[in-house]
Order: structure tokens, then sequence, then C-alpha cells
């Protein structure tokens, strides 16, 4: 039996199991215990199809030429032809097939890191990237990296680089010397933003409020800037925003921000 995986989540101490808790639906309420699957790398899930494509070679089965070497092209294929064969076969199909499947769950786990890591770089509000994920919270959408992070580090035996390392230093500096250039600009675009909290809807207000708080201590960090990015990208998408008029002194700011932002270095 596959023990189960000792990753820490909010509110669950490392070593314990990860309850899912479904807020919806049949389960609502229930608690369920789930463990992460073991690593399965690409050789592994190779064998796998080679082991399926002998098996139907031996008993002649007659679709065994739509067979091909993609996962989910071979998942489908035991799904759809698997109607009239040996018992024997069957049943080995299906531990293969779950071999394949755990293959994909964790080529899935890999690309969700490489987005959500790109999203935190590129500076996309986490309100935009918790929509597309289920997450409904900007600490949840933390959470979510630190662990994608984490499962990502078991099925490769190696840390991942962020955990040690963070940015690069010379992107570091990079950012430093632009922050430092600009850093009359930011504090104004700040300070012109905050006149104009009535407007903001709960997300965007929770981000002004950390807005005002570096602007009062005159802050200019990568951090600061971020939270920046995120007040204003929720500040112009709230309703009341939506139906300024174009010439309104908020609009001329958000435009304002747009083109200070997009000098940034990658």
């Amino acid at each position: 039996m596959t023990p189960l995986t000792p990753l820490t989540v909010r509110g669950v101490p490392a070593g314990t199991r990860r309850a899912l808790i479904p807020t919806s639906g049949p389960w609502a309420g229930d608690t369920l215990w789930v463990s992460i699957p073991p690593p399965v790398t690409a050789a592994d899930a190779a064998a796998a199809i080679e082991a399926i494509t002998a098996r139907r070679a031996r008993i002649d089965d007659p679709n065994a030429w739509r067979l091909t070497d993609d996962l989910l092209e071979t998942l489908t294929y035991l799904r759809t032809y698997s109607a009239v064969i040996p018992a024997w076969v069957a049943e080995a199909d299906v531990l293969d097939g779950l071999t394949l499947r755990v293959r994909l769950w964790w080529l899935g786990e890999e690309a969700e890191l490489w987005l959500l890591e790109r999203a935190r770089r590129l500076g996309v509000p986490p309100r935009a990237v918790g929509t597309k994920i289920g997450v409904s919270s900007r600490q949840g959408v933390h959470d979510r990296l630190r662990l994608a992070r984490e499962k990502v580090a078991q099925l490769t035996g190696q840390p991942h680089p962020a955990l040690e390392h963070g940015h690069d230093e010379r992107t570091r500096d990079v950012e430093a010397t632009w922050l430092t250039q600009h850093r009359g600009e930011i504090l104004a675009v700040a300070s012109a933003a905050l006149q104009f909290q009535e407007l903001a809807d709960d997300d965007a207000a929770e981000w002004l409020v950390d807005v005002a708080r570096d602007l009062r201590d005159k802050m200019v960090t990568p951090g600061s800037l971020q939270t920046l990015r995120f007040a204003l990208a929720d500040l112009s998408t709230s309703d009341e925003v939506l139906g300024l008029d174009q010439q309104h002194p908020l609009l001329r700011t958000l435009a304002r921000w747009a083109q200070l932002y997009g000098t940034r270095p990658e």
C-alpha cells in the first residue's frame, strides 16, 4: 500500500493525510481522505503501453493496430475495445491503464506548476488565477503553488529551485534598478489610485489597504509593486469603474499605470 504523502496543507500538519472537503454535491460536508499517487516516469508509462500492446497481439485482438504510444489514446482504446477479451488480459490492462492514468496526473501537476510559476512572474492577479482553478482567495493560490512545488519535487526527487534560490540574482538586480528609476512614478500612481477607493469592490479594496500602507511607508519593492499591480487590476474590473466616463481621472491613472508597468523588465 502506498504511504500517504507528507504534504503540509493549511491546518493539516506534515505527515498527516490530506483532507478534501466538498462544498457542494452529494458529499458536501463529508471529509474525503486522499493520498498523492506514486511517481510515474515517462519510461514507466512507455513500459505499460508496450505491455498492453504485447498482450493484445498475443490474443490476436483485431483492433490492436489502433494502439499508439500516446497515453490518452491508449486509455481511450482500453475503454473502447475491452468488451470481449480474456479475464487475465482485462485485469492486466486495468493495472497498466492505472499506470498511464497516474502518469497523466503527474503531467498535469507539472503543467500546473509551470503555469502558476509563470503567472507569478508575470504578475497575474491571484484572483484571476484563482478563478481558473477554483480557488477563492489569494492565500489559496499561494498555497496551491507551494503544494505544486512540493509534489513535483517528489516526482523528480529534487527540491524545486524556487524553494532554495528564489529569483535569479541578475533578474533581481535588473528589477531593483527599474524600481529605483521609476520610484516617484510608482508612488504617484499609488497615491492617485487611493483617491478613488470608493469605486473599489471588495477584492480591490482589500488590496488597496495594503497599497495605502506601502504608500505611507514610501515603500517601493518587488512585493509592493505586485500589490499595486493586483489592486489596480481588480479595481479596473469593478462594476463602478467599468461604468465610468472615458475621461474620468481614474481611467487616466490606470492608462498611465499600464504604460509604466509595460516598461518593467521581464
